[in-house]
């Protein structure tokens, strides 16, 4: 198997072909502790973007979820591929000015555990390292109209982006705090297990274990 944890580190994801479920649960308990568990089930009629298989921008998910884990069930028969975008790459192009501008714009974020706020900064320092949080459809329309997130957004969409579908049993790892995640659009049946993963977080009565926790998904 390769490297991963390496992979991991350096590009912010992993694409693991061909894991068992024996392999899933030994790289789910090198990650931390699983905090959310969802089947992500595509379906035409879904309103909710978990289960839908529309067409799904560039975002992130809670911000508690340090790694996402994806494991493929049934893969699409057609599109469904992930599309991965880094933003430190972003970040790097805008200047101080709109750096510092950036931190203060806050996005909303669904309340799942007690510990999550009402919104949270695009981007923050915490130990010296950047996290990142973003959702285009989640961010107040006045901030939508400020030149910096209009750039931040643009250079989004244009920037280069690793593009993969998965097939079965593959696993795709992601550090959700660095790496914007979307996906085409799904035709025919798809079926991802998903994991949220907390290194720090340990207080089991707060795991959640459903189908649609969550607007955000793969």
């Amino acid at each position: 198997m390769k490297n991963w944890k390496t992979e991991l580190n350096e590009l912010g994801f992993s694409h693991i072909p061909n894991q068992t479920e024996n392999d899933l649960q030994l790289i789910l308990s090198k990650l931390g502790n699983v905090i959310n568990e969802t089947d992500v089930i595509a379906n035409s009629e879904s309103k909710s973007l978990v289960t839908s298989d529309k067409f799904l921008d560039f975002h992130t998910d809670n911000h508690l979820a340090k790694y996402i884990i994806w494991h493929c069930h049934k893969p699409a028969e057609k599109g469904g591929f992930s599309m991965l975008c880094d933003a430190e790459k972003i970040y790097a192009e805008l200047n101080e000015i709109e750096k510092e501008q950036l931190s203060k714009i806050h996005v909303y974020e669904h309340k799942l555990f007690p510990e999550n706020r009402n919104s949270n900064p695009i981007v923050r320092e915490i130990d010296g390292k950047r996290k990142f949080y973003y959702s285009f459809w989640l961010a107040r329309e006045k901030y939508r109209e400020l030149p910096v997130f209009k750039k931040w957004r643009s250079l989004i969409q244009q920037s280069e982006h690793t593009k993969l579908k998965l097939e079965q049993n593959d696993v795709l790892i992601i550090d959700n705090h660095r790496i914007f995640h979307g996906r085409t659009e799904i035709m025919g049946e798809r079926f991802l297990k998903r994991y949220w993963l907390n290194p720090n977080y340990t207080n089991s009565k707060f795991i959640i274990n459903a189908k649609d926790s969550s607007t955000h998904s793969n």
